[in-house]
């Protein structure tokens, strides 16, 4: 304790002796420092460099990230009540149009609020975290973390197609890439430190911390690095405070899977080829609605709720692409729904996702590509036990491998998606068929689009990524 105590005790007094000369001379010094400020610069002093400082700080945005997560749950579910009963029962007026104007009202609320105060909350958010860490070292604006998690609640409870996952992303980046400022750090350590909010984001969303902690390495930063217990602390910081007030349940409750028999593999490569090809498809349809989206001559702070009408009108004909989505894909897998209504919702809840974040609502594209997949996984695996009875399983067995298949060909993030479904779930039985799909619809994805929905969206800007260590230190952290 000596050797930590006294450097810092020696470094003090110089400091202090140096103010004292200076101010003897007449010159102009520092204000004065508060107790907590030099408490700060000791702690700085004595245990960055041992990396004990930056531990601490992680534990620190965990715990805002895990609060900041109980917080948007609690607004969304706020909102969610709020617009299905009493603006539902003003709107009621409109007859059966109630169900079809809601989105559009929410869509109404999102535009003017993300135009006037940060449009970087627009969309799924990842990418938004991703051209900071590339080009402005991590920082992001304090702002976006208010404004995000209203925008996502309104887009979300008021019937918008998207998931939550994309905003507690962004939400605990934004946390993160703060608590670095405040404290100083160089660029290089808030980088670390927003990688550490968006993998609590979402360990806190799924209840997932292995996979959260993952994500952030696989799909944020690009490779697994020494900082990667870092931020698998902070995921671990933020599932505890989440677990403590939203409870410990899986995100989704399912039956338990088996492989049948060794016959089944094939069958679930195959599917995982058709699902990343729906995946690639997906990608491409999002962006096309968000060019034009973004080339329409019209109001920008409109754009949302003429994307909420759209989602409206199919939630007139197929309400279970409300919100999230998840209700209906936890009755896809129990084998709930007919393979004819399993490709009727994979088709519409990909039109209302990319209506709703092409138009410029605000929310996440996880969510929805676990939806997608569970929808043509399910439907795949209808037919095959309709045709293979004996030795296949049921739906439900294809519509979770699909859900983790789905988003690996999106996101090109293989290792992510097989590890939350299996946080997700608590079922380790059907691990080997999800292997099997995920091996497929990943090749597949790598065949037919050279990057991810995340990172393409920053090739479109022109933004290299992932980025290198030295250009992305050359961007120095501003006060925003």
């Amino acid at each position: 304790m000596r050797n930590l105590i006294r450097p810092a005790f020696e470094l003090t007094k110089k400091v202090l002796t140096r103010l004292r000369a200076m101010e003897r001379m007449g010159r102009r010094v520092m204000p004065r420092v508060p107790a907590w400020g030099w408490a700060l610069i000791w702690l700085r002093s004595s245990f960055l460099p041992s990396q004990n400082y930056l531990i601490i700080l992680a534990v620190v945005v965990g715990i805002l990230t895990g609060f900041g997560s109980v917080g948007f749950v609690m607004v969304l579910y706020a909102i969610g009540d709020f617009a299905r009963g009493m603006a539902s029962t003003v709107l009621g007026m409109f007859g059966s149009a109630q169900l079809v104007l809601l989105p559009a009202l929410g869509g109404l609320m999102v535009g003017p609020l993300i135009q006037r105060f940060a449009k970087e909350a627009k969309g799924h958010g990842v990418p938004e975290v991703m051209t900071a860490l590339a080009t402005r070292g991590g920082v992001i604006r304090t702002r976006v973390v208010m404004v995000k998690i209203i925008a996502s609640s309104l887009t979300i409870g008021f019937g918008g197609t998207a998931g939550r996952e994309g905003p507690m992303v962004q939400i605990g980046a934004a946390l993160g890439s703060a608590i670095g400022q405040w404290a100083r750090l160089t660029a290089r350590n808030i980088r670390t430190l927003v990688a550490c909010g968006a993998a609590g984001g979402v360990a806190a969303t799924f209840n997932a911390p292995i996979a959260g902690a993952i994500f952030a390495m696989e799909v944020l930063v690009g490779r697994i690095q020494t900082d990667f217990l870092l931020v698998l602390l902070t995921s671990l910081s933020s599932s505890i405070i989440a677990r403590h007030y939203l409870g410990d349940d899986p995100a989704v409750h399912a039956p338990a899977y088996y492989l049948i028999s060794p016959g089944e593999l094939p069958l679930y490569f195959i599917m995982g080829i058709v699902v990343g090809l729906a995946a690639v498809s997906y990608v491409r349809l999002l962006y096309a609605s968000e060019d034009f989206f973004g080339k329409w001559n019209f109001p920008e702070h409109l754009k949302p709720a003429v994307g909420g009408l759209v989602v409206g009108l199919i939630l007139r004909f197929f309400p279970e692409v409300y919100g999230s989505g998840f209700p209906a894909i936890e009755s896809a897998l129990w084998t709930r729904y007919t393979w004819s209504l399993l490709l009727c919702l994979f088709a519409m809840e990909m039109l209302a996702n990319c209506a709703t974040l092409g138009s410029g609502g605000s929310g996440g594209v996880f969510a929805p590509g676990l939806y997608m997949g569970a929808m043509l996984g399910g439907a795949f695996g209808a037919v095959v036990h309709f045709v293979y009875p004996d030795w296949t399983a049921t739906s439900g067995a294809y519509a979770m491998v699909g859900m983790a298949a789905f988003f690996a060909a999106a996101a090109k993030a293989p290792t992510t998606s097989i590890l939350i479904l299996f946080e997700m779930t608590g079922d380790y039985h059907i691990m080997l068929p999800l292997m099997a799909a995920t091996v497929g619809s990943v090749y597949l994805s790598h065949r037919l689009m050279p990057y991810s929905i995340y990172i393409l969206k920053l090739n479109r800007r022109g933004i290299a990524y992932p980025y290198s260590d030295e250009e992305a230190d050359a961007a120095r952290p501003r006060a925003m």
